[in-house]
């Protein structure tokens, strides 16, 4: 197999985007995506993320590609997660505190936490595009509403609390451990006791 072929087949798997480092991991040399623009095959969405033509932007993807230790947080959590009707007009991601962000777009709200809590409720969820990127579990977004209340919509933080009531997944015993862990059991047990 030669490495356009390669490629076509990292294409496939990643449904039609790509990124230099995907190549890198590979020891595939990044020329040849420079050459797939040239001839049309591809093209270039931003420094070291490439697309087909068919290609439908997944903002959320192409933030994480961009941003590794980005973790979608807050209202893009809940979004990811269908515990809101609202699609946010702004990204939020959580990075570590130590973390230089002056390189990411300002359209972006970013919450920067210590490490102890960074890594905190981290999964891969699947954007609607069908793209693979981290963001914190339902637990895990909803002790950081109940931390930040007084800066969170009170429509947004009831219809949060509703649905993750009503979600089949949900899991109270994780909730209250990560809950100890962030200092807030008290609050947190004041709210289960309300839903």
């Amino acid at each position: 197999m030669d490495n356009y072929e390669k490629i076509i087949e990292i294409l496939n798997k990643n449904n039609g985007i790509i990124t230099s480092q995907m190549l890198s991991d590979r020891d595939i040399p990044s020329i040849y995506l420079t050459r797939m623009v040239k001839q049309g095959k591809l093209q270039r969405i931003d420094r070291g993320i490439y697309s087909t033509e068919e290609v439908v932007l997944d903002e959320y993807y192409f933030l994480y590609q961009k941003n590794q230790r980005a973790i979608f947080s807050f209202s893009s959590a809940l979004y990811l997660h269908g515990l809101t009707d609202r699609i946010p007009y702004q990204m939020e991601i959580t990075l570590p505190s130590s973390y230089n962000s002056s390189h990411i777009n300002e359209d972006v709200i970013i919450h920067k936490v210590v490490e102890k809590y960074y890594g905190l409720g981290r999964i891969i969820k699947t954007t609607m595009f069908g793209n693979a990127v981290a963001c914190y579990d339902m637990e895990r977004t909803i002790c950081d509403l109940v931390r930040f209340r007084d800066k969170i919509d009170v429509e947004i933080f009831k219809k949060a609390l509703i649905g993750y009531k009503k979600h089949p997944e949900r899991d109270y015993q994780k909730l209250r451990q990560y809950a100890k862990i962030m200092r807030i059991s008290k609050r947190i047990n004041d709210l289960l006791d309300v839903i």
